[in-house]
Order: C-alpha cells, then sequence, then structure tokens
C-alpha cells in the first residue's frame, strides 16, 4: 500500500477541508508555532496572548518543554518570540497525557493580537454546536486550511484524560493546538475549545475546553 494510503491523525475516508483566506476573520488569528522540531497551529487570544497545545512545545529529547524565548509564533509574514509560558498543570511530557492539561498559553514579544483576538470561551459548548477547525497542517504546506462543518459529538469527561470537547471535525499533523472556533449568542467568533488529538484513521479529536484555560 503507497505510504499517501496509510491511515493518518485526523484524516478519514473523505477530506472536507478547504482553503481559508489568512488575511481575514476569524482566520486571521490562527497563525504557526515552532519549537524546536515541532510545527503546530496556535491561535491570538489577547494583544500578546497565543493559545496551542503543551505538547508542541515539548524539545527534540522529548524530556522537557523547550524555553518561551526559543518559540516562534508566526502570522501574515511577521514573526514573534515567545516571553513567557502558562501551561496545564499535572501534564505528563513523557505520555503527553492527560490530555486535559495539553494546553499552553504563551506571552509574545509583539501585540500581534490587536484587532483580531479572539476570545476564549468561557463557556462549555454544547452537543452538536457548529464549528470550524483551521490549522496550518503538514500535508498542506504554506497553506491555511479548515473543516468548516464540523460538530461538537460531546462535551464531557473522558476517563482519566478529564473533561474534553469530542468532535468530529478533519485535522491532521499540525493541527494540534489549533482552535476549534463557533459562534456566541450574539454572533461573533469564539474558542470553545483548543485541539489536543486526533483519532487514527478517522475525522475525529479531541480538545481542551477553551473555558478551561485561564484568561490573561
Amino acid at each position: 500500500m503507497p505510504a499517501w494510503a496509510q491511515p493518518v491523525p485526523g484524516l478519514g475516508a473523505t477530506d472536507p477541508r478547504q482553503p481559508v483566506p489568512a488575511d481575514q476573520a476569524p482566520w486571521n488569528a490562527v497563525g504557526e508555532i515552532e519549537a524546536a522540531e515541532n510545527r503546530c497551529t496556535g491561535t491570538l487570544v489577547g494583544p500578546r496572548s497565543v493559545v496551542t497545545a503543551q505538547h508542541c512545545l515539548i524539545n527534540a529529547e522529548g524530556r522537557a518543554l523547550v524555553p518561551a524565548s526559543q518559540v516562534v509564533f508566526r502570522l501574515g509574514g511577521r514573526t514573534a518570540h515567545g516571553v513567557s509560558v502558562v501551561r496545564g498543570q499535572g501534564f505528563d511530557i513523557a505520555l503527553e497525557q492527560p490530555w486535559r492539561a495539553d494546553w499552553a498559553l504563551l506571552t509574545i514579544d509583539t501585540p500581534l493580537g490587536e484587532g483580531r483576538a479572539l476570545r476564549l470561551s468561557r463557556e462549555p459548548p454544547r452537543d452538536g454546536t457548529l464549528l470550524a477547525l483551521p490549522g496550518w497542517q503538514h500535508d498542506r504546506p504554506g497553506a491555511l486550511v479548515a473543516d468548516l462543518r464540523c460538530r461538537v459529538l460531546v462535551m464531557g469527561t473522558f476517563g482519566a484524560q478529564g473533561m474534553l470537547v469530542g468532535h468530529n471535525c478533519t485535522g491532521t499533523m499540525g493541527s494540534s493546538g489549533a482552535p476549534l472556533i463557533a459562534r456566541d449568542a450574539a454572533g461573533g467568533f469564539v474558542v470553545v475549545g483548543v485541539q489536543a488529538k486526533a483519532a487514527l484513521g478517522r475525522s475525529q479529536g479531541v480538545a481542551v475546553p477553551g473555558f478551561m484555560i485561564p484568561l490573561r
């Protein structure tokens, strides 16, 4: 079987992802995270605050997180560097668990979020909530692509992994740390979850609920 036909995380038999304009809201808040050998997605949730997955910041040896100063955030041709990071407590770096703690809030040295930052939801999303999952993904280099018509499958506790948002969004390698974007009651865009893990060979994944990530 060709290598491209092997099951990969977050992709099923069909691929609904499509390019989205990286210079228009809400997509213009979604950038690339680079740390050690990791390439992930991060989202501006404040003037200098970027949320992503904690496992995206693990060093090449897999034993520790890279220093904040070695984390790079790229957005719209601009580059910012990390200054400090707050992360989910109790996260085992070697096991990359529990998934509920797989988040990191990076403070960057440049206020790229002014006029474009998205809000972290303070409420749990309801089952069936319509979502979009945008990300800078390894199989689509140089393009921001998104699944625009996926949904929350369940908001609940996943055993020892803790409280998570289960969803049926398509997103593969590189989508770690990407936002689950929904509409709030006023019609604005809000981040209801941060992508932590994707199912092998299926368009499904789990995300850390936005309300579990502290505001800065």
